[in-house]
């Protein structure tokens, strides 16, 4: 059965709910309403909590909650800014001034998740990795395992070899056939 969960009131959903939800708040909301889910809504919360992951998988880093605080990182620039819960306000940038303008910002929206920034060296590139339980190796497979996710995708920081966690996507977009296939095999 396919539901259009924008036009439709859901107050339970039968059997196992696979959702293409954008927002993965949403999504573990809905897939609290199923009683099983592709990935579990405890999982997905899990992946949205950078806190919950980054100490164990991603590089060193830092957390701060004001731009005067951003001057005590004792990590090298240039920074990525991240935000402690996945909303996408994820930057780089190559100065304290830089860095106490974006927290600035962060700390006056009124989404309470912008609030606290996490701050790691940039890394020399991004490698996205599209993954599912069955096919996920090394340290994809690890942090899938970790978090209770069947699939996601996960975007690993490159640092001159070594490879970090920098996000997790526990709902990602579907953009090949070949991961519309892992996902089908998955199911």
């Amino acid at each position: 059965m396919v539901l259009n969960v924008s036009e439709t009131p859901v107050h339970r959903l039968p059997g196992v709910a696979f959702l293409r939800v954008r927002n993965p708040y949403a999504a573990a909301v809905y897939g609290a309403l199923a009683p099983r889910s592709i990935n579990p809504p405890d999982a997905v919360l899990a992946a949205l909590n950078r806190l919950a992951w980054l100490p164990k998988f991603g590089p060193p880093f830092a957390v701060v909650s004001s731009d005067f605080s951003v001057e005590k990182v004792e990590l090298e620039r240039p920074w990525l800014l991240l935000t402690a819960w996945r909303v996408g306000l994820d930057g780089s940038v190559t100065s304290v001034e830089g860095a106490k303008s974006v927290v600035e910002h962060r700390m006056y929206m009124r989404n309470p998740l912008a609030k606290v920034s996490v701050v790691v060296p940039k890394p020399h590139r991004l490698v996205p990795v599209f993954a599912t339980a069955k096919n996920a190796t090394g340290l994809v497979a690890e942090v899938l395992r970790s978090l209770g996710l069947l699939y996601a995708r996960v975007t690993l920081g490159d640092y001159g070899g070594r490879f970090y966690v920098l996000d997790v996507d526990p709902v990602p977009a579907i953009e090949t056939r070949e991961e519309a296939a892992a996902v089908a095999e998955l199911v």
